[in-house]
């Protein structure tokens, strides 16, 4: 499930050889999910302790002043004893701890490939954030250059005193305005591949060249609200893992129940002992059954712990299906938004780059145009159309992996 990656990143990166990154063992959010797992099967084990072999060696020094009729009139009495002891049955509570473990465990351990799919999706969204950051400092580039030489027109106008002192200083402050927004956007790009670098947890090598993906949008319709809920719900993995956890928290309600009644043991004791009596057994073999009479409070503190336990996991299963639900009806409405979106943005992207060709055309011609507008416009549209499929390819895996599935490119 879960793999070590190539200390390398791949230049120039794609997509997919970033999203196959989500699994790298080394990062620390795969750690913590080891842990959980480490420790989910430590309880496994302590409750299967309940219910084990149990083997101690006791030895007792003693020193005595023997009656006048013992036969053996020596003061020595110590003993050496190895007990073994083995709990039998115990009336269902141990083993209900022991599956309600089990149980927690497994869930536990199935629920990793949901946090590696979170993982991919935070990894694909910075991967977007990298390539829009580039598109940016394009499109501010673009507008930077026009502003420039439209300011250095004004210069040699206002040499000619065709232009105002007040318009040269728009024209400088339209200039230095987009100078600095370029400047952001230079310095967006090393901050978006930085973050990029840390999510693949290869925090010193920046991605410096990313291949655009070809996303594809083609046959791949989203169904109906009621049924895509009516999927969600039922094979979403945060439930699935709060409904087990659930369950557990149920088996120990009933385990803590089970506390307060008979146990049986089986026991096989060897003794050496020091002095001779006629009351000292070399070997003993019981069965001990231990009835309770009264419930301590002990007992009732663990039956409300367990069943505060149960009230809280309930709680926190009813709080997932609410924000779910919510969850799942934002990202439907945004990706019948987006996906209407995208179709506008196409047409508008075809006009421009007509009105670029025209505008080429006529500067070929050496007539007035405006050329430099038309290419910021490309440039805008470029960026605004990206953004739009990388929102719209995020919420389709965001619902992909709601739904269950792991493979969400």
């Amino acid at each position: 499930m879960s793999v070590v990656i190539a200390d390398t990143l791949p230049d120039p990166l794609s997509l997919q050889q970033a999203i196959e990154m989500a699994g790298d063992v080394q990062h620390y959010q795969l750690i913590e999910a080891e842990a959980s797992i480490m420790a989910a099967q430590s309880i496994v084990e302590q409750a299967e302790a309940a219910l084990g072999f149990k083997a101690q060696l006791e030895i007792e020094a003693a020193y005595i002043e023997p009656s006048q009729i013992a036969l053996d009139q020596s003061s020595n009495d110590s003993r050496v004893s190895l007990r073994m002891i083995k709990p039998i049955y115990n009336f269902g509570s141990s083993s209900e701890d022991i599956q309600a473990a089990q149980t927690e465990q497994i869930a536990i351990q199935n629920h990793m490939p949901y946090l590696i799919g979170l993982r991919k999706i935070d990894i694909a969204k910075q991967f977007f954030e990298v390539i829009l950051s580039d598109l940016k400092y394009a499109w501010d580039n673009e507008s930077m250059a026009v502003e420039y030489i439209r300011f250095e027109s004004a210069k040699d106008r206002h040499t000619l005193s065709q232009v105002s002192d007040v318009d040269l200083l728009e024209s400088e402050n339209n200039y230095i305005e987009i100078l600095h927004q370029r400047q952001l956007s230079e310095i967006n790009q090393r901050h978006s591949r930085a973050i990029l670098a840390e999510l693949l947890n290869r925090p010193t090598e920046l991605p410096s060249n990313l291949k655009f993906p070809a996303l594809d949008f083609s046959g791949n319709e989203i169904i109906d609200y009621p049924e895509l809920l009516e999927k969600v719900m039922l094979k979403n993995p945060q439930i699935l893992l709060a409904k087990k956890q659930l369950e557990a928290a149920s088996q120990r309600v009933s385990a803590a129940g089970k506390k307060f009644g008979p146990r049986l043991d089986a026991e096989v004791e060897v003794s050496e002992y020091s002095r001779v009596a006629g009351s000292h057994d070399e070997w003993r073999a019981q069965l001990n059954l231990v009835v309770p009479l009264y419930e301590n409070s002990t007992i009732k503190k663990d039956i409300s712990i367990a069943r505060a336990a149960w009230l809280k996991q309930r709680a926190s299963l009813l709080n997932i299906e609410i924000n779910l639900r919510k969850r799942v009806l934002a990202l439907w409405q945004k990706i019948n938004v987006l996906s209407k979106r995208r179709k506008q943005l196409e047409t508008s992207q075809e006009f421009r780059e007509l009105r670029l060709d025209k505008s080429r055309a006529l500067y070929e011609m050496e007539v007035q145009t405006n050329l430099g507008s038309s290419m910021v416009a490309i440039s805008e549209i470029q960026y605004k159309k990206a953004k739009n499929d990388f929102e719209l390819f995020l919420a389709k895996m965001q619902l992909r992996l709601l739904s269950g599935e792991t493979s969400l490119i």
